[in-house]
């Protein structure tokens, strides 16, 4: 049986205010290991808002941005000012 992992030791306030204290270098593996989630099953809420969105995308397929443009705006958020 897989271990639960524990939230209860930071809250997402906490975790998100320590962000901008870590290296460059700690940045990028955050992001990365947050790239790596394994995957798990998506609740109905969830499966609801992707249905959504897919929608949308049909409806409009060049209202969003490339993939390869989000990468370089969040990895530019994440360096060091």
């Amino acid at each position: 049986m897989r271990e639960q992992p524990r939230y209860n030791e930071m809250s997402l306030t906490e975790i998100l205010a320590e962000i901008p204290r870590l290296s460059f270098a700690e940045r990028q593996e955050l992001v990365r290991r947050a790239t790596e989630v394994e995957d798990q099953d998506l609740t109905s809420g969830e499966r609801a808002i992707l249905d959504e969105r897919l929608v949308d995308f049909r409806q409009e397929p060049n209202a969003g941005i490339p993939a390869e443009q989000l990468k370089d705006e969040v990895l530019r958020r994440l360096r060091p000012q």
